[in-house]
């Protein structure tokens, strides 16, 4: 149904009709009378009534009283002196007058709540249109949304849906989404303007009993520019970040070569120690240098399902492990998480490796708790004391580049996760990454309960 108010052309079709019927009414009432029929034809009335109802809302009762008199003066008029005529014209008269208020008080209700949602509908600042769902033509369209694709709203009722989304996939997927769940929301469209540009909005759409589907749409083409730009611009400073650091990279390692060469001719205890903190200065510039590398990738690319014990494993084939035995006790259990997950396992396992004093076991192990899934990261090292287990997250901290747990904790921060150190000073070190529900799925095989 369309949310129209009558037009100026319908209302004088109406018009004409309440004319014509009464009309018709009064030649009708003529003939019934001359031929002896009184049954009829006071059943004709209605139809005029009916038309100023709903024309007319606020004439309605004025008119069924005009129109009542009008029918009482014809039987008096036209009919026999009979009481009992009279009788039946005097009540027909007051049926008259009843039903012109009580459709009349309906009409102006049904108008007033009319008025009010064609009120939110043509004065909403979001676009507002309507389509026929089966021939897919623009049946209604406020001034907001017209403007926003660069139309007039009787330019867009010559319109239909392909000539606003012409690309046949974007399309058939917006109209199938709307059959399949009868209500959508913010479903992102590009809509070909009328200047021939490309306008983004943001639509979300309802059925209605009617084979109609009214439509709000919010414009998000500035938005879009901006992001294609600003991502735009992330890869230009990207390839500039790496073009840097790679030439950073190729001068530290000369420098690391001539310190190395240096080494060799220098026999000056004194100069061979000045050699070793200068190497020491450079390889810490490295590490520094290639932390840059992982941290500028951190949520550049999307968050993905990672199988984590296949991660776990990709982890451990990338790092010399000297003869630890690790034990890998995860079931088939996806978590959502960037694409740098590897790299916190890589972290931890390193991190054990260099401060765990000669460890012999590594375990990984997972479980199901209120707060979510908990994944559980155990060495048989040296553990961490109590008084640095919040300090050991933190940029700089440790006897290395202090970076590794750092980044660990900046790379599951991306999608919620969350990781914590709750091992004892004196049982290895025992990590905790918290993956919150709905951030992890998986099969069939279940999951330990803690």
């Amino acid at each position: 149904m369309t949310m129209r108010r009558l037009t100026r052309k319908w209302q004088i079709l109406f018009d004409l009709c309440i004319i014509g019927s009464i009309i018709a009414s009064g030649l009708l009432t003529y003939f019934s009378i001359h031929r002896g029929i009184y049954d009829v034809f006071p059943y004709f009335y209605l139809i005029p009534i009916t038309f100023i109802a709903y024309s007319r809302p606020k004439l309605s009762i004025y008119g069924s009283i005009l129109i009542g008199w009008l029918y009482v003066a014809l039987v008096f008029l036209i009919g026999l002196p009979d009481i009992r005529t009279y009788t039946l014209a005097t009540i027909w008269f007051y049926i008259f007058v009843s039903l012109g208020i009580l459709i009349s008080t309906y009409s102006l209700e049904y108008r007033k709540e009319s008025e009010k949602t064609c009120g939110a509908y043509y004065n909403s600042q979001a676009g507002a249109f309507s389509y026929d769902q089966k021939s897919l033509r623009i049946r209604d369209a406020n001034k907001k949304f017209a403007a926003m694709i660069r139309y007039s709203c009787d330019e867009l009722m010559q319109k239909s849906l392909p000539d606003l989304i012409p690309d046949w996939g974007v399309q058939g997927g917006f109209v199938n989404k709307i059959h399949d769940k009868r209500r959508v929301g913010d479903v992102e469209v590009s809509i070909r303007a009328g200047d021939g540009s490309t306008r983004w909005v943001l639509v979300s759409a309802v059925e209605t009993s009617d084979p109609i589907v009214i439509c709000t749409a919010v414009d998000i083409t500035d938005n879009k520019l901006s992001q294609a730009s600003l991502t735009q611009a992330n890869k230009k400073l990207n390839l500039l970040n790496n073009i840097t650091r790679h030439d950073i990279l190729n001068q530290l390692s000369a420098l690391q070569g001539f310190i190395e060469l240096s080494k060799l001719k220098i026999t000056d205890p004194q100069l061979i120690t000045y050699l070793e903190k200068e190497e020491q200065a450079a390889n810490a510039i490295r590490s520094q240098i290639l932390f840059t590398r992982d941290y500028q990738n951190i949520g550049v690319h999307s968050p993905q399902w990672h199988n984590v014990a296949e991660t776990v494993s990709l982890a451990l084939a990338s790092i010399d492990l000297h003869s630890i035995f690790v034990d890998v006790r995860i079931p088939p259990v996806e978590i959502y998480a960037d694409p740098l997950l590897e790299k916190v396992f890589y972290n931890l396992i390193d991190n054990s490796i260099r401060h765990g004093n000669h460890i012999s076991k590594i375990d990984f192990s997972s479980y199901e708790s209120e707060a979510g899934l908990i994944l559980t990261y155990c060495d048989d090292g040296t553990g961490i004391s109590g008084d640095i287990k919040d300090k050991i997250f933190q940029k700089g901290f440790g006897k290395n580049t202090g970076l590794g747990l750092f980044l660990t904790r900046e790379i599951l921060a991306i999608t919620g996760l969350t990781i914590s150190e709750t091992g004892g000073s004196e049982n290895g070190a025992r990590f905790e990454i918290i993956v919150p529900k709905g951030a992890y799925r998986f099969s069939d095989v279940p999951i330990p309960l803690h």
